[in-house]
């Protein structure tokens, strides 16, 4: 767990926090994906996994482990997630000092997910979660172009195009 570490978090429950700086740009850790989940290996409620403990890359369904499925939501995220040959890897979005909270935007690389209330407590805080990058405000879908993912602009090149 280099470089970062799992305690209560003011957004909610635990959060995943900096032990160290990290410069924008920098890989700060691979995620820990324990497992696809299918129809024939579906969530095992009995050993604590849970829905909301999954990621969606390319269509997939996996569920992540401890340390990073303590990675918040926040509406001014300072990390994302990029998808790379199979895997994952939580990026510096900005300079990141020790100490502080790691925050991602669920909201990158999905469309027709849930909604909940969002906790983050920032500035920009549109208070929901929607579970679709096109429910995000045009200005916030523009400034998060360069972090989505190879087969989700693929998968909606036409919608993303119209951003310019």
């Amino acid at each position: 767990m280099e470089g970062v570490k799992v305690k209560p978090s003011p957004i909610e429950g635990l959060g995943l926090f900096a032990v160290q700086p990290f410069k924008a740009g920098v890989t700060i850790r691979e995620v820990n994906v324990v497992r696809e989940i299918t129809d024939e290996h579906p969530l095992r409620p009995e050993l604590g996994e849970r829905a909301d403990h999954c990621d969606y890359p390319d269509g997939r369904v996996v569920l992540i482990g401890p340390p990073d499925r303590h990675l918040n939501h926040s509406c001014d995220p300072n990390t994302y997630i990029r998808y790379e040959a199979g895997r994952c890897f939580i990026v510096a979005r900005q300079d990141i000092p020790s100490g502080q909270e790691l925050t991602c935007d669920y909201r990158l690389n999905v469309t027709g997910g849930d909604a909940w209330p969002c906790k983050c407590g920032t500035d920009r805080c549109l208070g929901t979660v929607a579970g679709d990058f096109f429910e995000l405000p045009e200005a916030f879908q523009r400034e998060y172009l360069p972090f989505l993912a190879e087969w989700f602009v693929c998968r909606h090149r036409e919608r993303i195009k119209s951003l310019g």
